[in-house]
């Protein structure tokens, strides 16, 4: 019997081949573990970074064309200087993302494109806010549409990138579990407890972390690897695996909240300019998308004190009294000089906040505060609070969202400032009006009253030069007296002082009584007037007076401008729902050029100051005005020469849409 045919040799030799097979198996385990846990490692370190970067150079982009574009529109220096600070950020984060993508293996020569395609942008956008002739928005579209682009393929290459590394270290996954289940069928031919164990050590959890990495490829990313169980090897693999998972629904979640935040507050600017509650309701949607607690505006009232003028709580109950106005010395240089005050508890709030704001935050249980300054410019016209009653770390989509209502806020304030100071100049206007013509209306009857007295000879007998003189200075100071009543019913009508008696009426009996008291003036002028009303009733509800008047103005105008032997033809009727009140004329009409301005108080056209037409230049804007008022409006048509038409639109009834 040969020694090698032995059963002890042949045992041996089993035993040399098992031992040998299981510690290769053994070694082929621990080398796939190691390549997989590097591969998912290098993964994270590599590509989430580079795809980062590639986002946040994305939004820097975009909101320098927002920045760019608000410029243009405004020409609003903090504009100008948003949009440079976003453009150096920009190009601070180049060098950072051709690093990344350099340490991720990948072509850089796609992040050179998109690189070079924002640079262009830029370059054009640099190119044309320097331009003193504001060239239109179309002129960078084409570049920043190529940036986007570029952009779009970047992310596309950072995602082919990423999944060729799934895939890799997914078949280094799939060939350690198939080398894992080899090693225990070997181990289960020699032994049960061996089997046992290495299917309790190894393939069990393997398999659990399968199952995980199928489920998220499948779409079920909620779900983790168990890190308690197997192998220390197996163990590193899942906690590894978990690592990466946990990174991407980071980056999801957090992606998704400055979706959420951006919805949120682009419906802020229309709440703040809201009459009732405005205030209010844009800090109750601050709060509630952020998830605080409370959320406060403040507007600047002095150098040291700021009033409350909207709030919201979660509670439904406001701040106590003690931050209904916040009152610190140097409150607005503090405003416009720090930018942010941040504290995530209260024992930071104690470090940073400046006195007596701690004390106040201690009394209201505030951990978490943000004081945000409202700025215009250089200026600090308030503040914003927000504030969490637990310790809150202030994440960068929150801090954004708080600084795009912190500027919509400043904004709407100054905008209400402005508006607050023309309604006082409109209004010390309006008296200045009513004062002078008040005034100057006294002497006026004064003079006529001594006209009439010497016309009528009650100071001696006039010659026919005297007659001649007096005739003058009385239709001169008509002249004056209608000047005075049109600026004055003029004024009434702006100011709304006109008491109007809104009654159904029929427009015909207006536009007959003005034929009729036109009528000897038409004859005496050589002017045919004609009246054109129809047989059904033209029932308008409004002001009947000043509708008469409206059209007393229109029709004196077309009887006064048209020369003897010409024709004024006056209509009523109605048109699509509307009553129309259409006056045409054969007169000398309006040169062109002078037709844009009509409108205008006091504005004449050029051939009837040629002519020597008397006239005051508000007629048309009190009839303007009074159309405007009736729910219409007023249009005219002129050929210079051959006659003008004006149409009064006047609605049913105003009040009804």
């Amino acid at each position: 019997m040969s020694p090698r045919n032995t059963v002890a040799r042949v045992l041996e030799r089993l035993v040399i081949v098992l031992s040998l097979v299981i510690l290769v198996m053994s070694l082929l385990s621990i080398a796939s573990i190691f390549v997989i846990r590097q591969e998912v490692l290098e993964t994270t370190r590599t590509i989430s970074p580079l795809n980062e970067q590639s986002g946040q150079m994305r939004i820097t982009v975009s909101e320098a064309q927002g920045s760019y574009r608000a410029y243009l529109l405004t020409e609003e220096e903090t504009f100008r200087e948003d949009y440079v600070a976003s453009r150096d950020d920009f190009r601070r984060g180049e060098a950072v993302l051709l690093q990344r993508a350099e340490r991720a293996d990948m072509d850089e020569g796609r992040v050179e494109d998109f690189i070079a395609a924002a640079d262009e942008w830029f370059r054009l956008a640099d190119a044309q806010m320097r331009s003193p002739s504001r060239a239109p928005l179309r002129q960078t579209a084409p570049a920043f549409a190529e940036v986007e682009r570029e952009h779009d393929a970047l992310v596309t290459q950072i995602t082919e990138v990423r999944q060729e590394r799934r895939d890799r270290y997914g078949l280094l996954m799939t060939g350690g579990v198939a080398v894992m289940g080899g090693a225990a069928l070997v181990a289960l031919v020699v032994t049960i407890g061996q089997t046992r164990r290495t299917h309790r050590r190894l393939a069990r959890p393997l398999q659990a972390l399968h199952r995980v990495v199928t489920g998220h490829q499948t779409g079920t990313t909620l779900e983790r690897a168990d890190v308690t169980d197997g192998a220390d090897e197996v163990i590193a693999l899942a906690g590894a695996f978990n690592t990466l998972a946990e990174s991407n629904a980071s980056m999801h979640r957090e992606r998704e909240r400055r979706i959420d935040l951006y919805r949120v507050t682009g419906s802020v600017p229309g709440l703040l300019t809201a009459r009732d509650g405005g205030w209010d309701s844009a800090c109750a949607r601050l709060g509630e998308g952020l998830g605080v607690d409370a959320v406060s505006i403040y507007r600047l009232t002095g150098t040291r004190t700021a009033e409350r003028i909207g709030s919201w709580s979660s509670s439904g109950a406001g701040f106590s009294v003690a931050v209904q106005e916040l009152e610190i010395p140097g409150l607005a240089r503090l405003l416009a000089e720090t930018p942010i005050l941040r504290a995530r508890d209260l024992q930071e709030v104690t470090a940073t906040f400046p006195r007596p704001l701690p004390k106040v935050a201690a009394g209201e249980s505030i951990e978490g505060w943000v004081l945000h300054p409202l700025l215009f410019g250089d200026e600090a016209v308030g503040a914003l609070s927000v504030a969490t009653l637990t310790p809150h770390d202030w994440d960068q989509a929150e801090v954004q969202a708080m600084e795009r209502v912190a500027e919509y806020a400043a904004h709407t304030f100054v905008e209400q400032r402005y508006v607050a100071s023309l309604e006082e100049l409109d209004q010390q206007k309006s008296d200045f009006t009513a004062t002078t013509s008040h005034e100057l209306r006294t002497p006026l009857t004064s003079i006529a009253g001594y006209l009439e007295l010497l016309e009528d000879g009650d100071f001696g007998e006039l010659t026919a030069p005297q007659g001649n003189a007096l005739g003058v200075i009385s239709r001169n100071v008509e002249r004056l007296r209608s000047l005075i009543d049109d600026l004055l019913l003029l004024n009434r009508l702006d100011s709304g002082a006109v008491q109007q008696t809104h009654e159904e009426h029929d427009v015909r009996c207006g536009a007959t009584r003005v034929v009729e008291q036109l009528e000897p003036v038409a004859r005496s002028a050589g002017v045919e007037l004609v009246l054109d009303h129809g047989d059904e009733p033209l029932l308008v509800r409004g002001d009947a007076g000043q509708i008469e008047r409206a059209v007393g103005n229109v029709v004196s105008n077309a009887v006064k401008f048209t020369p003897a032997g010409g024709r004024v033809h006056l209509t009523t009727r109605q048109e699509g729902g509307e009553v129309r009140i259409v006056c045409s004329d054969t007169g000398m009409g309006i040169p062109a050029a002078d037709q844009q301005r009509l409108f205008t108080r006091f504005f004449r056209a050029s051939n009837a100051q040629e002519g020597h037409v008397p006239g005051t230049g508000l007629g048309l804007v009190i009839v303007e005005t009074i159309a405007r008022a009736h729910g219409g409006g007023v249009t005219l048509d002129s050929v210079e020469g051959e006659g003008t038409t004006v149409t009064i639109t006047l609605a049913p009834d105003p009040a009804k849409p």
